[in-house]
């Protein structure tokens, strides 16, 4: 097979001591502690300093504000109604609720089944730029390095047109944010859709990429398929092995799996050589 792909440029400036720090995300915040894809989520996660990035999900309202929620719908497991009743077997559609609107729905009073040690408390679905200005606040006031972020764009090809907007809309909406924030630097992208990656690596050629990946195998063709190799490759966790993690680093990519949430296998992928891990349970990070 010809390869077809380039390796990414993965500059980004001083490549020292800190960028080289195992990476330990928080996944949607911390959702095993609080409700996920809050900001009371991400400032929980930050108060483990172990934990150098937030992980969390964008979609977009029907106003363009990039909101962070893992669903492009109210998922009635988790959010109630403006007036405080359960929602309905009906998809309640973010893509047609305004920023103002998806605000008035609380998203962290309901007990998740999944997550029984989640503490309850009011909160609802920010945008990307509330959550910006409430970590870098926090952040000050602890006198805390900033995190990184890394922000999945949830598209998928059967969502569009009725919950996403088209590939180039969504990735210029969220880098329009990225850019107002002002850190690219302190973000990677990531998803499952890898034209939404080209479309990424088109418009922003610098930023951090990270290729998704629910059933990992012929990791080569994948990135031929692509056209270039992301510098970091995320797969679900119960796929890692030492084969996984030397496919992918021999094309220079470094391996940080979701979502694991048990210490043991923590330790059994850090010794397996990943380079970062996505968890629900920070509190769960090893110390040695």
């Amino acid at each position: 097979m010809t390869e077809m792909y380039d390796t990414e440029n993965t500059d980004q400036g001083d490549t020292s001591s800190e960028e080289a720090k195992f990476d330990w995300q928080g996944h949607r915040g911390c959702r095993g502690l609080l409700p996920e894809n809050t900001i009371p989520a991400f400032l929980r996660a930050l108060s483990y300093p172990q934990v150098t990035t937030l992980e969390l999900d964008v979609l977009i309202s029907r106003d363009d504000v990039v909101i962070v929620s893992h669903e492009p719908w109210m998922n009635p497991e988790i959010c109630l109604s403006p007036a405080g009743d359960k929602l309905g077997s009906e998809r309640i559609n973010l893509r047609e609720l305004t920023a103002a609107e998806i605000a008035a729905y609380d998203c962290g009073q309901l007990p998740h089944p999944r997550f029984p040690e989640q503490a309850k408390r009011p909160a609802h679905k920010p945008t990307l730029l509330a959550v910006f200005a409430a970590v870098a606040a926090f952040c000050r006031q602890q006198n805390r390095p900033p995190p990184r972020y890394n922000i999945e764009l949830k598209y998928e090809p059967e969502l569009d047109p009725r919950f996403v907007p088209d590939r180039q809309t969504f990735v210029r909406l969220v880098l329009n944010d990225v850019n107002t924030w002002g850190h690219p630097d302190l973000v990677t992208l990531q998803c499952f859709d890898p034209p939404v990656l080209a479309v990424i690596r088109d418009a922003a050629p610098s930023i951090t990429l990270a290729y998704l990946d629910e059933h990992p195998g012929d990791l080569a063709k994948k990135m031929n398929d692509l056209g270039f190799v992301p510098p970091i490759y995320s797969p679900y966790e119960i796929h890692v092995d030492e084969k996984l993690i030397k496919e992918a680093t021999a094309l220079g990519m470094k391996v940080i799996p979701w979502t694991v949430n048990t210490t043991d296998r923590m330790r059994e992928l850090v010794a397996l050589g990943v380079a970062g891990i996505i968890t629900d349970y920070p509190d769960r990070i090893p110390t040695r």
